[in-house]
């Protein structure tokens, strides 16, 4: 870790800042992968959802409680 690379530059220095790349590159794929595959899916779930509840809005089924 203590090998000079360039002029004051370590090896375990070099390491370290590589890491920071690393983790910067890792989550920008998981923010494009979450964009392009997730998001979508969530949005059409959520508009489902919000159908499905107006159709039961619009037709009354029986008793309904409210909460306590």
């Amino acid at each position: 870790m203590n090998l000079e690379l360039f002029g004051r530059l370590t090896l375990g220095l070099t390491l370290g800042l590589v890491q920071f790349v690393v983790m910067g590159l890792a989550a920008w794929r998981y923010v494009r992968h979450m964009r392009e595959r997730v998001d979508p899916i969530v949005l059409r779930l959520r508009a489902q959802q919000r159908e499905r509840e107006q159709q039961q809005a619009r037709v009354p089924s029986g008793r309904r409680f409210g909460a306590w």
